[in-house]
């Protein structure tokens, strides 16, 4: 192995094809470890084209910025190779993840989805389409950021398609219009995610085939089998989901990662509502060591699954699976190792949180599993049986043995019973009746009384008395004159039925007695409205209710409103918790030119403006907008609970860096070349202690300081970094002619 290549200080091999070889390699101008891949230029049939179109991938590369994009240092030529020199990440790859079988759970591909569309939404808006799409180029570090590899490189593995004689990895992920040789769009990249995802979620891939031909035949023409017809646990929801993604027309598929992301998310909204799955157990993603340029695997947890779920899964054909894990290129390796079949493994990753097939009916050899029950029917065994038959038999034993007079006496004795209690019931009745009629003859008296006040004198003194009672249980006749009524004298035989109906009318209507209610609400300070008049507010206590059925309504303002409905038993003393939820916000994100990336409060909430962000929380905000080639803007809002914002900013546009060249000499880029500086400023940088790396726009400089260069007009972000030392971020303007000195002194960290 060479140890120097041109500028690069090769440090050790990471993985090598016959079309290409990955190093990891230090950069000796910058100082900066990278993932350097070498193209052998002498197996390239068109040597020109092939290099024209490298280089012009390259250019429109420069342009991203996402974190979830691997950056691109730059690409040329040393002799009779073709150089990329890329960034060097710690991980592990979604290709050794597959290899590895360790499978993926909902989790896993939810967040790797999500962060893969989250670059390509990204590259779209740069009009940058990844070519070469590969389970090797999405890679997740350590601390679970995803990265795309070989954005501004993809061109370089259609060379490996025509140069190895076996089947190319990357060739099963090509989209229809890419092997039809028209031109691709960022739906044939989602397409490929789409053939990645089948092959996350079954472990077969979507376009398998022995030669490249039966390879391409599948894409063109074949519909792959239903992801969850492979795999019984698997939620039919994401099963359609991927068969969308993975449509031969481009019109048909998602168009947009965004869109691909929302429905995944559906899919694990849906599931969790119905059975959620134990949340996972144990990380299987442990890769062995760091790979360039490899991102670290999301961390998949497996979940025990019953025999029968597993049995009623169809085992799916066996492949000769090969992996690629050179992260840099898409290149065939040699790895022949068959996977092992579904049906023979004991356990799943949780793929999806509901559908568990319901085991079948037992086999008659699995009879033995069913004895472990028997302790219930052990316990109902220990039960004495009762022989129906034999105890029927002495029942009619024992009748015929009965003396017939017996029959008659218990018959007699019945009858008997049933005439007293029917006399008695008769008897009760006829008293009713009497003290009924009685009451109702005494209205007609009143009358006859009042018109001929003679007999009234005549009656027995015990009568005249017995009247002072009356009003104590019966309501006078307010028809009648209160002199009349004084009057009125009632007969003897009329007066102990009045006083029997009245004491009876006492006993029906029981004592009123007021309930009390104490109501309190979560937060406090709720208004509590008792049938519909607002009254106090929580916590409080309500007294004197009556008896019946009441509503209590509590209000707060950035909370919904809720009512309850109560029964209230005289004197009863109860008491209500209401709960409160709380209204969410919304904001209205904007920005000219449109198409940034969207930070809340420091925190990817992987949009792009325009969008409508549902806030959990009211306050102030941080909104933060990136967009590359442009000024990172931010602004703060206030956002009130159940209220509407919006933020609107306006992006500054970064000047160009492509043109950046040494003051006093020629500057070299990582493959750079000089020109004239006439129009352009001059910028010196110093710093104590020297030897500090610049960066301009993101973009890192050749040289440390002290450095002196010329730049275009313009706006830049500059950032000064050494290790050990606090960085430095400034943003600043660049005019015609002008030369701008920064001499800084960096403070430890």
């Amino acid at each position: 192995m060479a140890e120097r290549i041109g500028r690069f200080e090769i440090a050790s091999q990471l993985a090598q094809s016959p079309f290409a070889t990955v190093y990891k390699a230090l950069d000796t101008e910058s100082q900066q470890t990278v993932a350097l891949k070498a193209v052998d230029l002498g197996r390239v049939k068109d040597r020109a084209g092939f290099m024209k179109q490298v280089f012009e991938e390259a250019e429109q590369a420069k342009a991203l910025s996402s974190h979830n994009i691997a950056g691109l240092y730059g690409v040329g030529d040393e002799g009779n190779l073709l150089l990329a020199a890329m960034e060097y990440v710690q991980g592990n790859s979604v290709a050794t993840t597959l290899a590895r079988h360790d499978g993926f759970s909902i989790w896993d591909l939810q967040d790797i989805a999500r962060q893969v569309c989250h670059a390509l939404d990204h590259a779209q808006v740069h009009k940058v389409v990844h070519q070469s799409l590969e389970p090797a180029k999405i890679m997740v570090q350590w601390d679970g950021m995803v990265k795309i590899l070989a954005f501004g490189t993809s061109t370089m593995n259609s060379q490996a398609m025509e140069l190895s004689g076996a089947v190319p990895e990357v060739l099963h992920y090509a989209s229809p219009e890419q092997l039809r040789g028209e031109g691709c769009d960022q739906r044939s990249a989602l397409f490929s995610l789409g053939a990645i995802l089948y092959e996350m979620a079954t472990e077969q891939k979507a376009f398998a085939g022995e030669t490249p031909d039966q390879v391409r035949t599948a894409i063109l023409e074949s519909t792959p089998p239903l992801p969850h017809r492979l795999k019984a646990n698997l939620n039919p929801a994401l099963s359609n989901l991927i068969m969308k993604a993975i449509a031969k027309s481009p019109d048909e598929r998602y168009q947009s990662g965004q869109e691909l992301v929302h429905d995944l998310e559906q899919c694990k909204a849906g599931a969790n509502a119905v059975t959620p799955t134990p949340a996972p157990t144990s990380a299987k993603v442990a890769p062995k060591s760091a790979t360039a340029a490899a991102g670290a695997g999301a961390a998949t947890s497996k979940v025990a699954v019953p025999k029968s779920s597993a049995a009623a899964a169809p085992a799916p054909a066996k492949s000769t699976r090969s992996f690629a894990v050179d992260p840099m290129m898409a290149e065939t390796a040699d790895a022949d190792a068959a996977p092992q079949s579904f049906s023979e493994i004991s356990e799943l990753p949780p793929l999806k949180e509901v559908y568990v097939a319901p085991p079948p009916p037992p086999a008659a050899d699995e009879q033995p599993e069913f004895v472990e029950a028997a302790p219930v029917k052990k316990v109902a065994a220990a039960k004495p049986k009762v022989q129906v038959r034999e105890a029927a038999q002495r029942a009619v034993n024992a009748i015929r043995r009965t003396p017939p007079k017996l029959y008659l006496y218990g018959v007699s004795a019945a009858v008997f019973l049933i005439a007293l209690y029917i006399a008695g019931m008769t008897l009760y009745n006829y008293m009713e009746d009497r003290d009924t009629r009685a009451a109702v003859d005494l209205t007609p008296v009143l009358p006859t009384t009042k018109e001929e006040p003679a007999p009234v004198a005549q009656e027995p003194a015990p009568a005249a008395q017995e009247p002072a009672a009356a009003p104590q249980t019966e309501t006078p006749d307010t028809t009648q004159p209160e002199a009349d009524q004084s009057q009125v004298a009632e007969p003897a035989s009329v007066a102990p039925a009045k006083h029997a109906r009245g004491r009876r009318a006492a006993r029906a209507v029981p004592a009123v007695v007021p309930a009390q209610l104490s109501i309190s609400s979560t937060p406090a300070g709720a208004q509590i409205s008792f049938d519909g008049s607002a009254l106090c507010q929580t916590p409080c206590t309500l007294t004197g209710i009556a008896p019946g059925h009441h509503t209590v309504t509590a209000t707060k303002a950035g909370y919904s409103p809720a009512s309850r409905n109560l029964a209230m038993l005289s004197g009863a003393n109860s008491s209500m918790s209401i709960e409160l939820a709380s209204l969410g916000a919304s904001l209205s994100v904007a920005s000219t030119p449109a198409g940034a990336v969207i930070l809340l409060d420091g925190k990817d909430t992987g949009k792009l403006t325009p969008s409508q962000l549902t806030l959990s929380r009211s306050g102030s905000h941080t909104i933060t907008l990136q967009r590359a080639g442009y000024l990172e803007q931010s602004s703060s809002v206030n956002v009130e609970t159940g209220q509407a914002a919006s933020v609107n900013l306006t992006l500054a546009h970064l000047g160009n860096t492509d043109d950046i060249r040494a003051a006093g000499g020629k500057f070299k880029k990582v493959f750079g070349r000089g020109g004239d500086t006439a129009g352009m400023g001059i910028v010196s940088i110093k710093t104590q202690p020297k030897g500090a790396q610049i960066m301009l726009n993101n973009r890192v400089l050749d040289k440390t300081t002290p450095f002196d260069f010329y730049l275009n007009p313009g706006t830049y972000v500059l950032d000064i970094t050494m290790s050990g030392y606090k960085g430095l971020h400034r943003v600043i303007n660049i005019q015609e002619g002008e030369k701008l000195a920064i001499q800084e002194t960096l403070s430890t960290e």
